[in-house]
């Protein structure tokens, strides 16, 4: 935990550091300040930049303003979640309340899908729609494997086990799949 905290200062740092010099030498090569704005750190870059022909000092601009916007994506990013995970609510009682987050539904419902013959691989997303979760899979299956079977059948069984096993309702199950190619086995039709 303090190594996390510590790497995030370390990256915050050396990104303002990092978006400062980009300013100063945007700033420095479009003549607004003079090359001795940090009084003699880095003199000698920052004279150069001032000094550049005109081909030259657009080159230190947009190079500058490339590190500058991608060190406030950088801050952005460490600065603010990306994401916050969703939680649904299984139950609330007087004694609590009972959540599940949708990651382990995801789990739970690709380790579900893997169970059935013939899928190799199951990648599922969950999202709240107004008459219960809208689960959409993408499934790789073995070259061969017959979709007619295994379509009702992972269906079947994921729409079962997230809506027995959390008592959450399930609007709709959609898959996608994908045939793996194996190259060392023959395609047999039955």
């Amino acid at each position: 935990m303090m190594i996390s905290v510590l790497n995030r200062i370390v990256v915050i740092l050396g990104a303002l550091a990092i978006l400062a010099g980009a300013v100063v030498t945007i700033g420095v090569a479009t003549q607004v300040w003079p090359p001795y704005i940090l009084l003699g750190w880095f003199l000698p870059q920052l004279q150069l930049a001032s000094e550049a022909t005109t081909a030259s000092r657009v080159a230190i601009v947009s190079l500058s303003a490339v590190a500058a916007v991608g060190m406030l994506a950088l801050l952005l990013a460490e600065v603010v979640p990306l994401r916050t995970s969703v939680v649904h609510v299984l139950s609330t009682t007087d004694k609590g309340v009972a959540t599940i987050e949708n990651q382990s539904l995801c789990l739970l419902a690709e380790r579900t899908g893997e169970t059935v013959h013939g899928v190799n691989d199951v990648d599922c997303f969950i999202r709240d729609g107004d008459d219960g979760l809208l689960i959409k899979c993408r499934a790789v299956i073995a070259l061969g494997a017959n979709l007619l079977e295994i379509n009702p059948e992972l269906k079947s069984k994921v729409h079962d086990a997230i809506q027995q096993l959390t008592g959450l309702p399930v609007a709709r199950v959609d898959i996608k799949f994908k045939y793996h190619s194996d190259k060392r086995s023959r395609v047999s039709v039955r």
